[in-house]
């Protein structure tokens, strides 16, 4: 039972705590690799104190996250009782019309899809862009999990903080090892080869192929066998020839060698003993070599499943893999995804959209606000030259005449279906606001008692952009804010840049907002940097993987960038920054992968631990006769027979010697 561990807070379907659980026993969570989901399972005495405070539907909370009560078995003695991880803002999140993303980054496809849900995307390496399409109702969460096998990623789910971080590929190489009478207990092999292949024949939509890129119609990989097996594979999702290659390539990767997964039950020596903390440490998705005498197995292998008994370390189980979903399970999802065009068309009014961050919802709140723009143009002008009893009556017969114009324009929803794009979406804006204001002008000429009544009204519906300037000791000081739906920009002092609010962050460009102008964003999980459209890495707060209880500043460099450098200019005007202390990646700023140093490096007596040295150095101890004293024949006089030296890594770190008398 528990005793003295972690306790498990008790929420009630409202969200109000009403208890702290103790006296349970057999807790057990489950992390899944492919989906980032969680399980939460014990047994709490059936006569225990706060029997009644654990229903379905209520919610459990450790340090780490939130889980639903789904579950319960009631026994004699204990109750047993099972949670999942608690997503159901995603879950709850639903698109009765199917979901559509064209060509999107998995970070704005996930926020789009969590739009409103209090969910967001935190840390994100996934930079290429896929088309998701689902015709029929989906969640937000059949989103995501969607997007995990499409973007070919891993996600891990922080529920406290409702954030996902996506990465392509989670967990280490730590160098651990699953050995038959150490650690593991139990080891299963499934193989087979039905669907195995060498070459694919890739097509996109519109028949596209990798032949005007590749000079080749079709992509091999003979790693396996040098036999070729032929597989077509068609999907018009893929409009770009670059994304249809890439994915190609990683499927028929798979599909080239036989399919391969084991099933292994693991001891968690790690936590269960200080001894095996540093060398049997592993967590999800992390890398371990698999070493089996009965199956002539050494592999390595993914963790894939683990199930940990917080209270009880040693019960801790595993399961590893190298495989992720077989090329045939992709598939058999992927044509599911591309079905029912018929159905794809009489659902484009209704299905919710991304397509160049311009969706229909969004096209009818820019003609609202034009609409309201016009009214509130057209109330400032009459208020000047009318009663205010005659300036409503104006507005009324103003407004609805340019409703009843707007009605007769652009009738419904789906008229508006074709213009998905921004540039067509603002096209289409400007057209209809060109309409509206000839109508307010010929409208207003009716009731003109002076010529100033025909003041033109001009309106911007995509942005609305204000400039102040003042006299601040005789220098120009200016602000200009733009703003529409998607965006709110800032710039001042006639500087182009732009700081732009944005996926609930702060972003600064360089003169215009492109993802190639992009210089920094600052949001909740710390400051990000980018250069050139590259995302080169973050200053931020993290957590040990081995212990979520240790936290820390971290300066984090991405996979894109190539180095992390503190330099210095060295003189007053020299035009560039001398590299002081360095970590740079092979064939970067150094030839080799490491830590360089530009400069001396002065230790003030503290002691440089467990050094070795390009082209080694011997570890070893050389006993010696010291000569003390010779005799005038030659012989020696005078000797110590017990002289000493130890070397480490090259080192003397260790003499005994004798002094001459």
């Amino acid at each position: 039972m528990d005793l003295g561990g972690e306790a498990l807070q008790i929420f009630n379907d409202k969200k109000k705590r009403i208890g702290i659980l103790s006296g349970f026993k057999d807790r057990a969570i489950t992390t899944t690799l492919d989906s980032g989901d969680k399980e939460l399972s014990f047994s709490y005495p059936a006569s225990g104190t706060m029997v009644d405070m654990l229903k379905e539907e209520y919610y459990i909370r450790t340090k780490t996250d939130e889980f639903v009560i789904k579950a319960i078995e009631k026994g004699e003695q204990f109750n047993k009782y099972t949670a999942v991880l608690n997503v159901e803002e995603l879950e709850g999140e639903t698109f009765p019309y199917g979901f559509e993303s064209n060509e999107q980054t998995i970070r704005a496809c996930l926020e789009f899809a969590f739009e409103g849900t209090g969910w967001h995307i935190g840390t994100c390496t996934i930079s290429k862009k896929r088309t998701i399409d689902e015709q029929e109702s989906v969640t937000a969460w059949d989103v995501l999990q969607k997007c995990l096998s499409t973007y070919r990623c891993e996600c891990i789910i922080h529920s406290l903080t409702k954030t996902i971080d996506i990465y392509d590929r989670i967990g280490n190489d730590r160098g651990c090892y699953f050995i038959e009478g150490l650690n593991l207990r139990k080891i299963s092999l499934k193989s087979d080869t039905y669907d195995f292949y060498t070459r694919i024949y890739p097509i996109g939509k519109d028949g596209i192929t990798p032949k005007w890129l590749t000079g080749k119609d079709y992509i091999d990989n003979f790693q396996y066998s040098s036999k070729i097996k032929a597989y077509t594979w068609k999907d018009e999702r893929y409009t770009n020839t670059t994304s249809l290659i890439e994915d190609a390539t990683a499927k028929i990767e798979e599909m080239s060698r036989p399919y391969k997964a084991y099933t292994a039950e693991v001891i968690d020596l790690a936590k269960a003993s200080e001894e095996y903390k540093d060398i049997l440490l592993y967590g999800i998705g992390d890398t371990v070599t698999l070493v089996s005498k009965k199956t002539k197995t050494k592999e390595k292998q993914r963790v894939v499943k683990i199930t940990e008994y917080p209270e009880s370390p040693k019960k801790n189980t595993v399961e590893i893999s190298n495989a992720r979903k077989t090329f045939a399970e992709i598939q058999k999802e992927e044509t599911e995804a591309a079905k029912g065009e018929a159905i794809s068309i009489s659902n484009r009014t209704t299905k919710k959209i991304l397509e160049n961050y311009s969706t229909t919802e969004e096209v009818e709140t820019k003609i609202t606000a034009s609409k309201e723009e016009v009214e509130l143009g057209v109330l400032h002008t009459l208020e000047s030259y009318y009663e205010k009893t005659e300036t409503d009556a104006l507005i009324e017969i103003a407004k609805g005449e340019i409703e009843l114009g707007v009605s007769q324009k652009y009738q419904t929803k789906s008229a508006m279906g074709e213009y998905s794009t921004t540039e067509e979406t603002k096209s289409f804006i400007d057209i209809a606001v060109d309409g509206i204001e000839l109508e307010i002008s010929e409208k207003l000429e009716s009731y003109s008692t002076t010529s100033e009544m025909n003041a033109a009204i001009k309106l911007k519906t995509d942005a609305i952009e204000k400039e102040v300037s003042k006299k601040v000791n005789n220098s120009e000081f200016g602000t200009k804010i733009s703003q529409n739906a998607y965006y709110v920009r800032v710039a001042w002092n006639n500087n182009s840049n732009y700081i732009q609010f944005e996926n609930g962050g702060i972003s600064v460009y360089d003169g215009s907002v492109e993802q190639s102008k992009k210089r920094a964003v600052f949001n909740y999980s710390g400051e990000h940097f980018y250069r050139d459209g590259y995302y080169v890495g973050k200053i931020g707060t993290n957590q040990w993987s081995g212990n979520n209880a240790h936290k820390g500043l971290v300066f984090d460099l991405e996979y894109t960038g190539k180095y992390m450098a503190f330099a210095q200019e060295k003189t007053e005007n020299a035009g560039s920054y001398t590299t002081m202390l360095c970590f740079s990646r092979e064939n970067s700023i150094y030839d080799t992968y490491g830590i360089h140093l530009g400069c001396d490096l002065d230790m003030h007596n503290y002691t440089i631990k467990n050094p070795k040295f390009e082209g080694g150095g011997i570890t070893r101890t050389i006993n010696y006769v010291q000569v003390l004293k010779m005799n005038s024949d030659g012989t020696v006089a005078e000797w110590g027979a017990n002289g000493k030296m130890t070397f480490k890594n090259g080192i003397l770190v260790d003499l005994t010697y004798y002094n001459k008398s």
